[in-house]
């Protein structure tokens, strides 16, 4: 009896699908895709995607494969048209690519977001040290970030404000009242407009500093 014998055939993946473009902004968007059909006789480990303006060249967006099936595609610019395209790929090499997607435009720059409330780090007497994490820019770099900050139950139109520079996510607020509370809130500002303020942080009460 001959034994039998099988010819198995290996090769790179074929052609994946875009889904769609989703949560398209005004430097962002997610494109989805969908699987090859063939993975060519070997799991797929990942996929590269690019972007292309119309009637330019197209650019590699990730140098790395994405394992998922979708990619956050960040630094578009404001109010252009982009289209995508993706290919798979296994340990034989690199498939062709997709079917090119819909043409998108992406949106106007915005306001930017609205921050998580600034935390307290710092209390010394009546100098405050505050941090805070950058939202999205709504598409313009952050100019310059508000600290609103006043005493719990008073009318919020009576708190003062100071202004700081966009590059730095941190501040010290200095000569508070001593035995007094405090809470604080902050709002960005880029060139379209000022963004909608923070939650208030939660309070805290400054004391009469010894300086020892």
């Amino acid at each position: 009896m001959i034994a039998g014998c099988y010819l198995v055939i290996v090769a790179i993946p074929g052609r994946p699908t875009i889904f769609g473009v989703h949560d398209i902004q005004s430097i962002s968007c997610t494109v989805i895709y969908l699987p090859p059909d063939n993975d060519g006789g070997s799991p797929v480990t990942g996929y590269f995607l690019e972007r292309r303006r119309p009637d330019s060249e197209w650019v590699r967006l990730n140098f790395t494969p994405v394992t998922g099936l979708k990619y956050v595609v960040n630094k578009l610019a404001s109010l252009t048209k982009y289209e995508f395209r993706v290919s798979a790929v296994n340990k034989f090499g690199i498939g062709s690519f997709s079917e090119v997607s819909e043409l998108i435009t992406t949106k106007a720059p915005s306001v930017p977001n609205r921050p998580r409330w600034p935390v307290v780090v710092k209390l010394a007497g009546t100098s405050v040290s505050l941090e805070w994490t950058a939202p999205e820019d709504g598409g313009e770099a952050i100019t310059r970030y508000i600290i609103c900050y006043g005493v719990p139950g008073i009318d919020s139109a009576k708190y003062s404000t100071t202004r700081y520079d966009g590059h730095v996510t941190t501040c010290t607020l200095t000569q508070l009242k001593p035995r007094t509370k405090y809470h604080f809130a902050v709002s960005a500002e880029n060139k379209v407009g000022c963004g909608p303020r923070s939650k208030f942080s939660e309070y805290i009460i400054t004391y009469k500093y010894s300086g020892k």
